[in-house]
């Protein structure tokens, strides 16, 4: 492919990823970031909560899922036997059709990982086990595989958690391995296109592509550092180490047009960077530092002047009720300016954020929230409970999913669907 139609493909996906709100096509949305600015729900919610369109039985997991059409995927597991794309009517919850592959054993925490990235008439998903896959959804079946051992890869303690990224008609994935830190592969033939260098391990987010300083980049956040690399060539462009994390997992989130926000647990708490560039050199200045709150999971969402985080961690949720620190609300020079402590316990469940508002959910308590986007203080507007509260630990901590003003939620057992359209007559 020519640059200049890499240039106008380029330009042409953004234009689209900025518009099309109405699809959900794989992790954290079309921009990978959790945000649809341009959101109109239902805000008054009636006593009984908005209505639950379907629900559906699944194995455990973490991986949300992908909204494309009148369909919903989500790569579900058995131990025995493996990893299973299933994929739902989209109105109805009515499951269409499945296509399996083997890959039994079991894992620190079980259940799939990922969700599935579609694009172009195919599936693309990482198994706990290191299977990378495309499902060729005319066809319904597996239409090529590669492993994560095939570049020498070791296993994150916690497996394989990550969604491929599209980046014209190649997928990009993150080994992580010594000489192939982001690897690039047609989507139609597999073939190896780049490799990166090494940019650290025991990662557990998925490649994000944005544009900092006009140049576009996939930035990918290990244990080790925070990378940005050019999509086109696998060069790395630049490296962040200062904020050294056990696994890293959310994200960055980017603010205006050279920023990075990184959150983390494990003691990393938060850092504010800013990418520099200078001809085809990059550089990076931090310009703010929160050795104390920090994300485990879920990235920071941008809306607005303020970004908004889930900041339980292990280390602030070992004594339940006493220490959690909530949703907090930061500013764009990384300071933070609230948060909503225990009152309410979000544990670590996914938030989103639709127009002005957030929604978290429960991740012990499977409680929905509609919260306003506020940088004055944390403002409830509705809450109801999705799914049952268990004493044994829900882990309610998959990402979700919106479209057409739906949403899709996973618990370890269900899937459900909840309408939040504006007007219910639609």
């Amino acid at each position: 492919m020519t640059t200049i139609r890499r240039v106008a493909l380029a330009a042409l996906m953004l234009l689209c990823t900025r518009s099309a709100h109405a699809d959900w096509p794989g992790f954290h949305g079309p921009n990978r970031d959790g945000v649809v600015p341009d959101a109109e729900i239902q805000t008054d919610w009636p006593e009984q909560g908005p209505a639950v369109l379907w629900s559906n039985d699944v194995g455990p997991g973490f991986g949300g899922a992908a909204i494309v059409g009148d369909r919903v995927y989500i790569l579900d597991r058995n131990n025995t036997a493996g990893d299973r794309l299933r994929v739902y009517d989209f109105a109805t919850g009515q499951e269409q059709w499945s296509a399996a592959y083997d890959a039994p054993g079991r894992t620190s925490y079980h259940g799939s990982r990922g969700t599935p990235m579609i694009n172009d008439g195919y599936a693309f998903t990482v198994g706990p086990f290191g299977h990378v896959t495309c499902f060729d959804l005319d066809q319904r079946k597996v239409a090529w595989q590669q492993h994560m051992d095939d570049y020498d890869a070791d296993p994150p303690k916690w497996a394989w958690s990550q969604t491929p990224l599209i980046y014209q008609d190649w997928v990009i994935i993150a080994p992580m391995a010594e000489n192939a830190g982001l690897v690039a592969l047609d989507q139609d033939t597999s073939e190896v296109i780049w490799r990166s260098g090494n940019i650290g391990i025991e990662g557990y987010g998925s490649p994000r592509l944005i544009t900092l300083e006009d140049k576009p980049q996939i930035v990918y956040f290990t244990s080790k550092l925070v990378s940005g690399v050019d999509p086109d060539t696998g060069e790395i462009l630049w490296t962040y180490d200062n904020i050294p994390v056990k696994r890293a997992i959310p994200t960055p989130a980017v603010v205006g047009d050279d920023k990075l926000f990184i959150t983390a647990g494990y003691d990393a708490g938060s850092a504010l960077i800013q990418i520099i560039r200078k001809g085809d050199a990059f550089a990076v200045n931090e310009l703010a530092r929160d050795t104390y709150h920090g994300g485990q999971i879920h990235a920071a969402l941008p809306v607005g002047e303020h970004l908004y985080v889930n900041l339980n961690t292990n280390e602030n949720l070992r004594q339940r009720g006493k220490d959690a620190h909530g949703i907090g609300c930061f500013d764009t020079d990384g300071q933070l300016l609230w948060k909503s402590d225990n009152e309410p316990d979000i544990d670590r469940g996914p938030v989103l954020a639709l127009g002005e508002h957030l929604l978290t959910l429960g991740g012990e308590d499977g409680v929905l929230r509609l919260i306003e986007a506020d940088a004055e203080g944390y403002k409830e507007i509705a809450a109801t409970k999705v799914f049952p509260a268990d004493q044994r630990r829900n882990m309610i901590w998959a990402p979700m999913a919106f479209a057409h003003g739906r949403l899709v939620l996973r618990s370890q057992g269900q899937l459900k669907c909840i309408d939040l359209r504006k007007s219910q007559a639609n």
